[in-house]
Parts: structure tokens; sequence; C-alpha cells
């Protein structure tokens, strides 16, 4: 079954292509206050699709029911798939642009802008700027943000490299049973975004593995072993088992790392190349990687770590196992999928020691936020909850906090008597992201100076391939963190991977302490926790630097800054 999330982007989007193409401007506000009023619902409404009782929901009408009814079952809106033939796919990428409109794309249409590349020139050549509704400002920045979808294209989220790659797996698996298939390249060494999914095959020749992957890929390029899939660049290495480990380490590190292995190769007389390593006339046998760096005489190095040439061992990094809790959740009281209920058994049942609500604020409106009255009520839920744990005799803690807006000037959105009587908080900008840099940092400097901010939530706003970041000065929020003993959030949505893990390093050497957090809407978010561990290992973290592999929740809470912290 869909989620209401799931339905309301559904509902969204048709309402947007209707108004491009300039059809029933009552059509598309129904569209669109379906989509508000689903987001805002807090029932059940698997219960209410299954029963046919979805117009109970305001602003949902009969027509409106049985679509979505439709939808549910069979995953997509059918007015979706005549819009999509309606309006060119170009067009429809132009949704990716930042601040871009159906009224303004509707306009772009018109004048024969039909693409992101085209968008691009018109920015260039100045006839963007020309069209009604423009202007130079706006065209310089559509052009800035025509180019970021432009390289995002190109891309894609650690999560749907997994699913290629499982895919190809398969495919290959079907054609081969004896063969194996190993990911290499930015996917194994977990880089946040992945443009070539590198994949290492043993048990079949190249050119078995050629025959098959022209009917397996969209596209077969070069050398028959690369291509294209779904849009996006694969590339198969076909390798001996006897060379396995150092064709694998030659198609995992990055280009600079691997030219580093390849100088230190040479300086003892061998050559490391994609086919192994040899020398004079032979290959050594490098069944494993780490028989690959013993003989080059190096130590072993984590994939996470082959980014940069002088990269080196950084002891022993944090591993998925030493997550105990899950922290920054969202229930049905704002915008997520399950009950707390639920979640807490979901969570349970995955080995969890403890489960830290963290259900949205009064100010998001969009999710659902929590007044105080209903928060007050979810403390009191959260109580009964405990009191059946307790009963039962189970060790399982859960956690009252709530993902609490910055405002604009940096206040926090609920009053200090309110806050004070939470467990923890994790403080998260969602509006107002275009101030400036300036003001930005120090509306996010000011709260994380709060008493009551334990956690800052993904410090910089971005959704990766959709969104760049806002403009924060990061040095100054993350020396903040460090002084006022603020923990700093990892969260490991596959769409945030914020903050990124470049920084991550910085926050690690001044001393600052970090979560890594599913920001969990659905209870299968919280296998989303393992990218987060991803990010961290990138960064070179430990588990003492991840305050959520405390074995229990009170230990949790006891690792978050000091309570007294001036304000």
């Amino acid at each position: 079954m869909l989620s209401k999330k799931e339905l309301a982007a559904q509902l969204k989007e048709a309402a947007q292509l209707l108004e491009v193409l300039g059809q029933d401007p009552f059509r598309v506000r129904a569209y669109q206050n379906a989509a508000r009023q689903l987001e805002r619902f807090e029932g059940d409404l698997d219960a209410l699709i299954r029963e046919g009782r979805l117009t109970e929901i305001r602003g949902i009408g009969r027509g409106l029911a049985a679509e979505l009814s439709e939808c549910a079952e069979i995953g997509s809106l059918t007015i979706l798939d005549r819009l999509y033939q309606e309006v060119p796919e170009g067009v429809r990428e132009l949704f990716r642009v930042g601040g871009f409109g159906a009224k303004k794309i509707a306009v772009l249409w018109r004048h024969g802008i039909v693409s992101l590349e085209k968008l691009v020139a018109a920015a260039e050549d100045g006839s963007l700027a020309r069209l009604k509704g423009f202007g130079a400002k706006s065209a310089e920045t559509a052009l800035e943000a025509a180019r970021f979808a432009l390289a995002a294209r190109k891309r894609m989220r650690l999560d749907e490299a997994e699913v290629l790659a499982a895919y190809l797996r398969e495919k290959i698996a079907m054609a081969f049973p004896e063969a194996q298939l190993t990911v290499a390249g930015e996917l194994r060494r977990g880089l946040e975004t992945v443009g070539l999914l590198d994949l290492v095959v043993t048990g079949v020749t190249s050119a078995e593995l050629k025959g098959v992957l022209r009917a397996v890929l969209d596209e077969v390029q070069g050398d028959g072993l690369s291509g294209r899939h779904l849009g996006y660049e694969v590339r198969f290495t076909a390798a001996e088992e006897t060379t396995f480990g150092a064709v694998l380490a030659y198609r995992t590190g990055s280009r600079a790392y691997v030219e580093r292995l390849r100088e230190v190769a040479t300086d003892q007389a061998m050559t490391f190349s994609a086919t192994g390593l040899r020398i004079e006339d032979g290959f050594l046998e490098t069944r494993t990687e780490a028989s690959l760096f013993e003989s080059l005489g190096l130590p072993y190095l984590d994939p996470a770590l082959r980014e940069e040439r002088a990269a080196k061992p950084l002891g022993n990094l944090i591993d998925f196992k030493d997550v105990r809790g899950l922290v920054h959740n969202h229930s049905t009281w704002s915008d997520g999928v399950f009950s707390i209920r639920e979640m807490v058994e979901a969570a349970r049942r995955l080995g969890y020691r403890y489960l830290a609500m963290g259900d949205h604020s009064r100010s998001s409106g969009y999710a659902n936020g929590l007044s105080i009255e209903r928060l007050s009520a979810q403390a009191e839920e959260i109580e009964e909850i405990r009191a059946e744990l307790k009963a039962e005799g189970a060790a399982f803690e859960l956690l009252h906090g709530v993902e609490v807006d910055i405002l604009s000037e940096g206040e926090l959105d609920y009053p200090d008597e309110v806050l004070e009587k939470l467990d923890y908080t994790v403080v998260s900008v969602h509006q107002n992201f275009t101030l400036s840099s300036k003001a930005q940092t120090a509306r996010i400097v000011k709260a994380v100076r709060h008493p009551h901010a334990t956690i800052l939530g993904h410090a910089t706003g971005r959704l990766l391939l959709r969104r760049p970041g806002y403009q924060v000065d990061l040095e100054a929020v993350i020396e903040a963190c460090a002084e006022t003993e603020t923990v700093i959030e990892i969260n490991a949505n596959p769409y945030r991977l914020d903050l990124d893990w470049r920084w991550l390093r910085w926050a690690k050497a001044l001393g600052c302490l970090f979560s890594i957090n599913p920001d969990a809407h659905h209870t299968d978010g919280f296998e989303d926790v393992r990218y987060g561990v991803m990010m961290a290992r990138k960064a070179g973290l430990t588990a003492e630097d991840v305050v959520n592999t405390a074995p229990t929740g009170e230990a949790f809470l006891r690792r978050l800054k000091r309570r007294d912290a001036p304000v």
C-alpha cells in the first residue's frame, strides 16, 4: 500500500502538469487540496482505502476517492499516464529547477524551451531574461539551478545504485549461475551519489559477459563491457579468481588513490592495472584485496577511505552493529506512516534497544506539526506505551523528543517550559532557505546555543540531486556546536546524507559528537541507518564519536549536551 506521502506526491504532480497544460483550474485546485488533506490526515488511511471510505476525508469527493483507491492498488494515478504523454519529458524535467512553478514552465514551453539544455542555452544567450516574468536576476538564478539539475541527472543516489546493482546481479546470475558479481567503484566506497556503477565479475569470461550485456543493458558501448541502463553509466570487469583482489581494488579506488597504488607498484618493478598486479611476465596471485596491499607493502585501507591520494587507515571505524538506538523518527502524529506503537514494535524486531521519537513541531504545518496541546497528548501516549513495556518486562526504552523548527531569527518553535519536558530535541531548518549566508548562519548558531537544542538536524537542508543546501557558513555553525556540545546529526536518509562526510571529518577534529539518525517516516526507514554509517566511516568516525551507540536510552541521553549551557 502506498503511503499518504506517496499518494499526495502523485496528486501534486498531476496538479502541476494540469496547470502547465492550462486545464480546468478547479480540477487543479481539487488535486492540490486533496494532497494537503491527505498530508494532514491522522487516521488509518489504509483502512479507509480498503473499506471505500476515502470520502470521509474533507476535500476528497467520489471521483478522487476512486482515483486514489486505484492508485493505491496499481501504484500510480491513471491520469499521470495521460499527462506524461501530453507533457514532454524534457518539460517535466524543468520542475527540477528550483523556484520554477507550473506557470513559469508553461511560459518556457510556449517559447520552445523544452529541456534543461535549452534552458541553459536561453539563460546564457540572454533570451531567458527577455521573457515576461523573468529578468536578469531570475535568469541568473535559473542558470545555476539548471546546471545543477543537469549534473544531477547523470548520477544516482546510493539507494538507487543499490537497486540497479541488484537488478544486474540477478540478470548475470540467471545467465551464469556460477558467476559472482561484486560491487566496486563509488558505490563500494559509499560515495553519497554514484555516477558510474562499477561491477567486477568472476566465473565468466569477458567474451561471455559481452554477449549477455547486449540483452541486459539499454545501450552497450566501446569494449562491450560498458554501457548505460536507465540513463546511468555501468561498467563491468571480468576477473580471474587468482587476480580478483587486485582487480577489485583497481576498480574500487578513486582515480587519485589508484594512481598512488600504481606508483607504489612501479617503484617495486611491478605493474598495477585493471587486469591485476603484474611482475615481469606474470601476474601475482591476489585472491583478496588484503593480499594486494600486502604485496605492495601497504596497510589495508577500508574502501570507504579510498578517496584522496594520500588516504591512510583511521582507526577502528564505526560499524552498523554499533548503532543501538533509533533517533529522530516520525509517526502518524505528524507526517509519518505508522503509529508510535507500530514504530516501537518494528524497532524491537530489528534488535534496537531504544527508539527516540521526533515528530514535527507546530510551525511545520505542511507536515501536520504538533501544537502544544497535541504534543502534550502525545506525551501521554508515550507514557502509556512505556508503562506497557515495563509491565511486559521489556528492557526496550521509548524516548520523547521533537524535531523543533528553527525559526527565522533563530528562536525555537516552542517556549522553554515546553522544551524542558522533552527528553531531547532535534533542531532543524524547514523554511526560509533563501536567507543570505550571514543571516542563515546567525539563525542556526543562535539555535544551537539554546540550552534545549541537543541535536542539530540536517545542517544544510540539501536534498541530493534535487536541491543544493542553503547558503551557510558551516565552519561557524560547527564551531558553535563544538563550543556548546550540540550533537551534529548524520541524517541517514539517502535523499539527504546531511551533514556531508567531508565536513564531518572537520567537525570530529573540533571534538564534536554525532548521532546517526534515520529521520524515519516509515518503519522501512529504519534500514537507512546503514547509509548514515557509510558516511560516518568515510569521515573516519568510531563508535565513540556517535552518541546513539550508547547501549541504553538513558546512556544516550547522558551523552547529550549539558542542560545548563548559556543561551
